[in-house]
């Protein structure tokens, strides 16, 4: 299978990125995304991660991520909110909430009050 080239590569990123966000919370396998893009699941990995800056599991788990802060902000508590934004538990949210914003959910529910 050859490599993708410059456009080829950004629309394969692009159409990628658009399964992602029609479907934030659900499984998306990189066959999926392979089909999708109109690659191997290897170009399409490698072109997103060229036109993004990050793999496609983490560009799904920031879409997760802003899903509960929003929640958050809404007042929601955090475990409903893990649960409604995918999360498989409070831990594994509370873990990646605070690598991405710094603060854990609580301190950043209470904070946008």
């Amino acid at each position: 299978m050859r490599a993708l080239a410059g456009a080829e590569q950004r629309r394969a990123a692009r159409r990628a990125r658009a399964v992602l966000e029609d479907v934030p919370l659900e499984p998306v396998s990189t066959h999926h995304l392979a089909l999708a893009a109109g690659c191997s699941r290897f170009a399409v990995y490698r072109a997103f991660r060229a036109e993004f800056g990050m793999a496609p599991s983490d560009y799904q788990r920031l879409l997760r991520l802003r899903q509960a802060r929003r929640l958050l902000t809404g007042g929601t508590a955090p475990a409903d909110a893990a649960a409604a934004a995918g999360f498989s538990d409070q831990a594994h949210f509370n873990r990646w909430f605070k690598r991405a914003y710094g603060v854990t959910p609580g301190v950043y529910q209470r904070s946008a009050r």
